[in-house]
């Protein structure tokens, strides 16, 4: 049953106590009621029924108060010392329960006829109208819920734990990111500046809706793919304005990207690889493609450029900031849900990244 694993610690454990009452309150005596009569069976097992409902609210206070109080708290001393006093209310509880349907109208007459045979209210042949051993059989299933709810919240808290700790290391990853990014973005403006180039307006004007996006949109955990390609547009713009030429990059877009939402500056580190050792070398016929594409539930981006010698055997893949810290971000955002292949042929660097993505809930 999927469905399950989407419930939390308390609708499990909720779960978890009404089968156990359920069984212990109505499927078990209901059972023992059929083998226990030759005739009228369900009647009888109905009558029995009863009897061990009104039960309930004692065996309910042994798990939900008893136990934590005492064993919760690492109070052991005082589980041994009250042990008894519970014992003495759950007898009483268990008289008081068979008296009450002794006088219940709606019970089958022979039945109450036969509980009366306990005599409830005659402490002279025991304190229990019960097997001493059916009773701890009950207290040792309700101890077992116990547990079970238990390990239900142990198991939210590690995993609470566990996704702060994901976001924060989520969160200085992508500090790290922009960081990174202007100073190469910056870099790029000081060398037109110096060159006295008639760029350099247009390119801090672009740099300028950059910053506003990255300073404000990525701070939410996902954006639209959309706005997430108008910034790698705006990107691809100021790295156009260092080159003569404006056909080096080529974007391809392909799918359906509107109903799709990413977490930004995703594949950022992957564009600036191309752009640092391919289009920032002097390479004969430097070139970038970068191919984004939506098939049903996989999202492809693909990035490819030609590189010196230098660089073969991956070596440059292999080191910096950026594809560190993407490798790290999808391992975190996408466990077992990403691919990322980086492979070399005839000097020329291809590096896939397939995602399996979520259509947008709106």
């Amino acid at each position: 049953m999927p469905y399950l694993y989407k419930l939390n610690y308390k609708q499990k454990g909720l779960i978890a106590e009404l089968f156990y009452l359920f069984v212990i309150g109505i499927l078990s005596p209901f059972c023992v009621g059929l083998q226990t009569w030759s005739q009228d069976k369900i009647p009888n097992s109905l009558g029995y029924i009863v009897i061990n409902i009104l039960q309930l609210p004692v065996v309910i206070l042994f798990y939900k108060f008893y136990l934590p109080y005492t064993i919760g708290n690492k109070r052991y001393y005082l589980f041994v010392l009250l042990l008894p006093v519970y014992l003495f209310l759950y007898g009483l509880n268990e008289r008081l329960g068979i008296g009450a349907v002794i006088n219940m109208p709606f019970i089958l007459e022979a039945y109450r006829h036969n509980i009366s045979g306990a005599r409830p209210w005659d402490f002279t042949q025991g304190y229990f109208n019960t097997d001493i051993g059916y009773t701890f059989l009950i207290l040792l299933a309700g101890t077992a819920l116990y547990v079970i709810q238990l390990l239900f919240k142990n198991q939210h808290q590690l995993l609470t734990v566990e996704t702060e700790k994901l976001k924060l290391e989520l969160k200085h990853l992508k500090s790290q990111i922009q960081p990174h990014f202007f100073f190469n973005t910056l870099n790029n403006l000081y060398s037109l500046s110096v060159q006295g180039s008639l760029k350099t307006p247009h390119m801090i004007n672009d740099l300028s809706g950059i910053m506003r996006y990255v300073l404000y949109e990525t701070a939410h955990e996902k954006v639209s793919l959309t706005q997430e390609i108008g910034f790698i547009k705006s990107y691809i713009n100021l790295e156009n304005l260092r080159h003569s030429s404006t056909n080096l990059i080529d974007l391809s877009i392909q799918g359906d990207i509107e109903n799709i939402r990413i977490e930004p500056l995703l594949f950022l580190p992957l564009i600036e690889n191309t752009f640092k050792h391919s289009l920032q070398k002097n390479i004969p016929d430097k070139w970038v493609k970068i191919v984004l594409a939506v098939d049903n539930d996989e999202l492809i981006f693909q990035t490819s450029n030609p590189t010196e010698v230098l660089f073969k055997n991956n070596t440059y893949l292999k080191n910096g900031i950026g594809l560190t810290n993407i490798k790290k971000r999808i391992e975190l955002l996408y466990p077992g849900n990403h691919k990322l292949e980086i492979f070399e042929e005839n000097n020329i660097y291809t590096v896939t990244l397939i995602l399996t993505i979520q259509l947008k809930n709106d």
